[in-house]
């Protein structure tokens, strides 16, 4: 079992950890935290192509999409794939649980197509399929972090185990995406489909809610965010090399696109 990780101040408690081996292309990691803090926090949230799934047991958070001056308020709430940046504000005390989830593991966990819910935030009730309020309370009752993780365990694989299955094309254009972080021709993975550039880009986002050029450059994107917050020591160039892009320029542009400042200054907030 993947030891969890345990970050603790006078008044948070974060702990993290992977899910088991077996469910890693359905889920990234799971975070759950005690927040005993009133102060209000803001976050810049960038695309990834992951989807998170959030729950709260004491407070709200507030989102805000892009460019946006609208705030909804939201407790359990899950998302689709986003091509843009969203800001969340929250303040405790709240307990809650964060369930990263690939694209293929979204749509299999909640047994239903993303494209309906490509750049929103839904609400759990308003979700169809499996009932959150019981993993909710499954959840709150576990006496532990490791406990609330092996509940989440259980529930994602009994959950992709009952799905109906995607198509096994489909399924593989999303594999050779994601471990390629992006970089993958398009044109090269449609061609191994055996499909027409119009059915493979219209099935793709039926199941995923982006066309497949539009998911890889959300990943390319998401890599390139994740080295240079990684090391504040990254040069820009180097990293827009290293994830396929043509030069700085294009990074530059690609970085404003998705998360509505440049990369010089979504590293001075970090």
């Amino acid at each position: 079992m993947t030891a969890t990780r345990l970050y603790k101040t006078d008044l948070v408690e974060l702990a993290e950890r992977e899910p088991a081996v077996p469910l890693r292309r359905y889920v990234r990691r799971y975070t759950a935290w005690l927040d005993r803090g009133t102060r209000l926090v803001r976050r810049r949230h960038l695309p990834s192509g992951l989807i998170p799934l959030i729950i709260n047991f004491d407070a709200d958070v507030g989102i805000r999409h892009g460019s946006s001056a609208e705030w909804t308020r939201h407790r359990t709430f899950t998302a689709g794939l986003h091509d843009v940046f969203t800001i969340s504000e929250s303040a405790g005390p709240n307990l809650g649980v964060q369930i990263d989830l690939t694209a293929l593991g979204a749509r299999l966990f909640y047994d239903q197509p993303l494209d309906g819910l490509v750049n929103r935030i839904v609400d759990c009730d308003d979700m169809s399929g499996p009932s959150f309020e019981l993993l909710s309370s499954m959840l709150f009752d576990a006496p532990t972090w490791d406990a609330r993780f092996d509940v989440l365990d259980r529930e994602i694989e009994s959950r992709v185990a009952e799905a109906r299955p995607l198509n096994t094309r489909i399924e593989w254009a999303w594999h050779t995406l994601t471990r390629t972080a992006g970089r993958a021709r398009i044109e090269d993975v449609r061609r191994e489909t055996g499909w027409s550039e119009r059915h493979f880009a219209a099935s793709f986002r039926h199941e995923f809610g982006l066309t497949p050029k539009a998911f890889a450059n959300v990943l390319r994107f998401g890599r390139a965010a994740q080295l240079l917050f990684r090391s504040s020591a990254a040069r820009l160039t180097d990293v827009a090399l290293t994830c396929g892009y043509f030069d700085q320029a294009h990074f530059n542009r690609d970085f404003q696109r998705f998360a509505g400042v440049s990369p010089t200054v979504a590293m001075s907030r970090t």
